[in-house]
């Protein structure tokens, strides 16, 4: 990687030592900019989710904590790229010190982060990624090693490397998405016994994602593992326990909201990963103010891949 990925405990020094130590009496600093002064747009692709308001929950704290400006608006379409662009180029217009927004879609935000930064504005990329959109840095999971840990979870400790799978994703063409299937299919190469089902797109909302999930598994009941790659994971639980399937398919997905934490724990599910989508918001607004206020130089942030089972699930909080 372009920057060094760091861990969140650094990240809690850096604000500590660099924000929070300073003496009251102290004389201020010269740095040109009155820390009150500074203003972040945090700019979502979506808020249909609690794990999306929990990114917002996580930059607007930020914003109290350092005593900032943080707005935060999101398309009113989910996931619509013409609405995120044309929030990220009002937030230009407006002169934000900095933008964080979710770097969703492989090249679609090329040439308004290029224009930001032509600004002076810079930007920080959030919960996912695209390569060379021109961010200054990004703050959040590794999908590909994340789907790796699932795959080698679900094919080794709970299908004994033996069934076939198939994956459940609200949007196949989204590159955080795409990330995790490779991650899981990669694990499932070391599997020789193991069978890959494909891909089904279940969509943005639960009702219709169980109903696609039903479609699948009546069309190919042989299917032993469905394995989801987002938030919406929650649908695959729904099935495998109305249906009472525990017996015949397992479950896995991503996030720590409540139904599928329920899932996990009634074993509906075996697996769901973390990817602390609080912090991702946070520090995304803490990156934008370090530069900006202390002219520190942009880090890559790694929130990591919680891995959440049945042994475990009791101490988790949902987020």
């Amino acid at each position: 990687m372009r920057k060094k990925v760091i861990v969140l405990a650094l990240c809690v020094a850096l604000f500590l030592s660099l924000v929070g130590c300073a003496s009251k009496d102290a004389p201020a600093q010269d740095e040109g900019t009155d820390k009150k002064d500074i203003k972040v747009s945090v700019v979502l692709h979506a808020m249909n989710s609690s794990f999306y308001t929990k990114m917002a929950d996580g930059a607007k704290a930020a914003g109290e904590d350092l005593g900032i400006t943080v707005d935060v608006s999101a398309p009113n379409t989910a996931s619509s790229l013409n609405e995120q662009v044309d929030l990220i180029e009002s937030a230009i217009s407006v002169g934000y010190d900095g933008i964080a927004t979710v770097t969703w879609d492989p090249s679609g935000f090329n040439s308004v982060i290029g224009k930001a930064n032509k600004a002076g504005i810079p930007v920080v990329g959030f919960n996912q990624n695209a390569e060379g959109s021109g961010i200054s840095a990004f703050v959040g999971q590794d999908y590909e090693d994340a789907g790796y840990e699932m795959g080698m979870y679900m094919f080794g400790e709970v299908l004994n490397g033996k069934g076939k799978y198939v994956v459940a994703s609200c949007a196949p063409a989204d590159s955080a998405l795409i990330a995790r299937t490779a991650g899981i299919e990669k694990a499932a190469k070391e599997f020789p016994d193991i069978e890959f089902g494909g891909v089904i797109d279940i969509g943005t909302d639960l009702t219709n994602a169980y109903g696609v999930i039903e479609n699948a598994y009546l069309k190919d009941p042989e299917i032993d593992a469905i394995l989801g790659v987002d938030v919406f994971s929650e649908a695959i639980g729904t099935y495998i326990g109305t249906n009472k399937l525990q017996d015949k398919v397992k479950g896995a997905g991503f996030d720590l909201v409540e139904g599928t934490l329920e899932h996990v724990k009634n074993g509906d599910m075996q697996l769901t990963i973390g990817q602390n989508p609080f912090m991702q918001g946070y520090y995304s607004v803490l990156e934008l103010y370090m530069n900006k206020a202390h002219d520190t130089q942009f880090i890559d942030v790694n929130t990591g891949a919680q891995m959440v089972t049945a042994e475990n699930v009791s101490e988790v909080e949902p987020e």
